[in-house]
């Protein structure tokens, strides 16, 4: 690439025939203007008549081969070419940046350039991923504000839309907009003799692309050679796995699928994007594999023919929501109908990605509510017939009241039976002193299927139905928003003793023993050998304000006039004598046995991690290695190695998934794959944040990785990527609210801000969050539903 400044790159352009136009400039030195500046100022207004221009920086450090001062230094756009004082100001803004920054050099220069007008789209493009070097375009634009600057100076809610295109794969490309952008992108890098490219561009009405600038990108020496030529490999692969699972599976309902990471069982906010080997398998083997649906099949549901409900796609996680849906169907509705439904709402769902992590809610009908029939209308519509409807409604009906009245296998009070008896293994066998002897491994993961994830997975199950219906007396008007949120907060989780109990560990009202016997097991990443736990935090508390008052809790009760209005709806549903009381106990129970399921399971879970983890340390390897490690193959080499090989192959083993995990953090996939074109062409996805409760409040932000230090959260509003129950200690401060990059309307952390009346809009989606998390101060509006950055 030559090594030109930015002005004079864009004077060689200029001189070219190329696809990118480049609107007319003019350039001088910062010491012309300092000396003459009435001289500049002149022929700037004798080359721009009657235009609008742009002040641009060309700073002699700012596009050399080894570094980019890209965005560092000012722009300042749209003034009008007769107004000299104006012009005269913009300069000296522009000067004065460099200024701030360092002495001004001696080829220092200053770009005049005509104000691209009508802009449709405006951004940067790097011709490969800025972090990892994959080779990638990677346009990040604003395509509705009509400004040309929002996306380098960071402003604006519209100015972090990512669209991820495989360099080799533009000819896929559906977008006629991108597909010219691309090709005008493409001839830039042979006549720049560069593919690593920086580039600012405009696109107008009639799609001509606008060149604003170019530089180097200069972050090469970063990547990984090595990576890079794997991903192309890896791809290949993952588009010839994606062929198949989209075609027709014997003994599922549905003719293709989508593959989602946040629907159902929500995997990308458990074990994020690209998890390492040991937490995936985990993950796998206590529930996607097979406990998924073993739980539904003891509830009544439709059950796919041997499936695992979770693939790995180039070590990214996706649900396979043709599976999902086939196992939200009560086993009585018929296969015709079954298909018919299948079909459906994974088209509903292709055409609406955004209910990607509301697909209980928004996209199936998984249960009876009161609402049941316009809930038909909507998701169902003319799919159906009458009489089907009728039957798929009546069979939806008798499945829920043997649930909720608690008359089959699937109850609440046997699951919680399971659990109960899990926690007490713990209590009895006090953790095995996390022993490092693998041979007891199997065991432990046993009883955490059966006791556990199991028993679990049915009291998260009705933990859906519990809202569903809750959701439905709002929708039929019989109570109201503040009463919904009224009765969420009248719920005392095991988050609220975990609350009052850090408050009362603060005060010193009880010891770190007794409070880490019970909550020493939580860590912010449950599946994640590489999380410390609480009980191996130093002054887990150190510096913390808590709360210094216990949590408290209103019981809520239904109004008479409430009671005899459900009353009549359950009568017509045919729950016989089950009334409103036992409808609010039947929701208070699913709440909490959902959240202390939960707590229970996930110590079973922290215990095996910590079993590796001491096994991984007695043969030389350490945490991150062992973290690399497939649980089974971790069992296999134990099971058939000599002492003296188990530590050479498990490090075999190790570096080869931590070489994968490099390739699977550079490929980019979509949260939603619906064809096979997605493989290579990542759309930007628009995440509808889940909004909890109807507060507005402006607040600092605080950033929050499982590897957290602990600081003070007090009026903060604390960003965190997942709904993990290991940051629960979070609720024990005064936040003033909760943004997280993935979670569901029912998620973990959904239901705890319900719990506390925080704000929260919970699963707002890579590029919000993203956008959020480069602010200092974040707005939340949750009953307008919406939540930006202040900077």
């Amino acid at each position: 690439m030559h090594k030109l400044s930015k002005a004079r790159t864009l004077e060689f352009l200029n001189n070219k025939k190329i696809l990118f136009t480049i609107p007319d400039l003019l350039y001088f030195p910062v010491v012309l203007f300092k000396e003459a500046p009435l001289h500049c100022v002149n022929k700037i207004q004798a080359r721009f008549q009657d235009k609008s221009i742009v002040v641009r920086s060309s700073a002699a450090d700012e596009d050399v081969q080894t570094s980019s001062s890209a965005g560092k230094y000012e722009s300042v756009l749209n003034i009008y070419s007769n107004n000299s004082e104006k012009i005269t100001e913009a300069i000296d803004r522009v000067i004065a940046s460099y200024e701030k920054k360092r002495p001004l050099m001696p080829d220092d220069e200053v770009i005049i350039q005509e104000m691209v007008q009508n802009t449709t789209m405006s951004g940067v493009i790097f011709t490969h991923d800025l972090n990892t070097g994959a080779p990638y375009y990677v346009i990040n634009y604003d395509d509705q504000s009509g400004l040309t600057d929002t996306v380098t100076s960071g402003g604006g809610e519209y100015a972090n839309r990512t669209l991820y295109i495989h360099r080799n794969s533009i000819n896929k490309l559906r977008s006629e907009r991108f597909t010219k952008l691309l090709q005008a992108v493409q001839e830039l890098e042979e006549v720049m003799g560069s593919q690593f490219l920086d580039i600012e561009f405009a696109l107008g009405e009639d799609l001509t692309p606008y060149l604003l600038q170019v530089r180097a990108i200069t972050t090469q020496t970063n990547w990984n050679r090595a990576v890079v030529k794997q991903i192309d490999v890896s791809l290949k692969e993952v588009q010839s796995f994606v062929i198949e699972r989209f075609k027709r599976i014997n003994g599922v309902y549905g003719e293709t699928t989508v593959l989602g990471q946040m629907p159902d069982w929500n995997p990308v906010e458990m074990i994020g994007r690209a998890p390492r080997a040991l937490a995936s398998s985990l993950y796998q083997t206590l529930i996607t594999n097979n406990v998924w649906q073993d739980a539904r099949k003891i509830m009544g549901y439709a059950i796919p023919k041997s499936q695992s409900l979770m693939v790995m796609l180039a070590g990214q996680p996706f649900i396979d929501t043709r599976l999902s849906f086939h196992s939200y169907l009560p086993k009585t509705i018929s296969p015709s109908v079954s298909e018919k439904l299948v079909n459906h709402w994974v088209d509903r769902l292709k055409n609406n990605p955004e209910l990607h992590d509301k697909v209980e809610f928004e996209v199936a009908i998984t249960t009876y509510s009161f609402d049941i029939d316009e809930k038909i209308e909507q998701l169902i519509g003319n799919v159906l017939t009458t009489s089907e409807k009728e039957k798929f409604k009546q069979a939806h009906c008798q499945q829920t009241i043997q649930l909720v009245k608690g008359e089959s296998e699937g109850s609440l009070e046997q699951a919680l039976d399971k659990i109960n008896l899990l926690n007490k293994k713990h209590t009895d066998e006090n953790n095995l002193d996390l022993q490092d002897n693998l041979l007891l491994l199997p065991a432990l993961i046993n009883d955490c299927i059966n006791l556990g994830t199991i028993p679990f997975s049915i009291l998260a199950r009705h933990g859906f139905i519990a809202k569903t219906i809750l959701i439905s007396l709002k929708q039929q008007n019989i109570i109201t928003q503040d009463e919904f949120n009224q009765i969420h907060a009248s719920v005392q989780t095991v988050a609220s003793d975990l609350v009052n109990d850090m408050t009362a560990l603060q005060m010193e009202t009880i010891s770190t023993a007794s409070f880490m016997e019970k909550y020493g097991h939580l860590r912010p990443g449950t599946y994640d050998i590489m999380s410390r736990r609480y009980d191996q935090m130093s002054n887990l508390s150190n510096g913390v304000n808590f709360n210094q008052s216990q949590q408290q809790f209103a019981s809520f009760q239904f109004s008479n006039k409430q009671k005899q209005q459900i009353n009549g709806l359950l009568k017509e549903g045919g729950f016989g004598d089950f009334n409103a009381d036992d409808l609010l106990s039947y929701i208070n129970d699913a709440i909490t046995g959902r959240e202390y399921g939960k707590f229970v399971f996930t110590r079973s879970v922290s215990n095996i991690l910590e079993m590796i983890a001491r096994f991984a340390e007695s043969n030389g390897l350490s945490r991150d290695e062992i973290s690399h490690v497939p649980i089974n193959m971790l069992l296999k080499v134990v099971k058939h190695s000599d002492e003296n090989s188990i530590e050479r192959k498990l490090r075999e083993i190790s570096e080869q998934e931590a070489e994968k995990h490099d390739v699977s953090v550079a490929i980019r996939l979509p949260q939603l794959l619906t064809d096979q074109a997605g493989v290579y062409i990542v759309p930007f996805q628009v995440s509808h944040p889940n909004f909890i409760t109807h507060k507005k409040i402006t607040a600092p932000s605080i950033v929050l990785s499982s590897d957290f230090n602990t600081t003070s959260l007090n009026g903060k509003v604390v960003l965190i990527e997942g709904a993990d129950p290991g940051f629960d200690w979070i609720f024990s401060q005064n936040i003033a609210g909760l943004i997280t990059k993935y979670g569901g309307a029912n998620s973990h952390m959904a239901i705890r801000c319900a719990e506390f009346k925080i704000p929260a809009a919970i699963g707002c989606g890579d590029q919000r969050f993203e956008l959020l998390l480069k602010a200092s101060h974040v707005y939340l509006d949750c009953a307008s539903g919406l939540v930006y950055p202040v900077h």
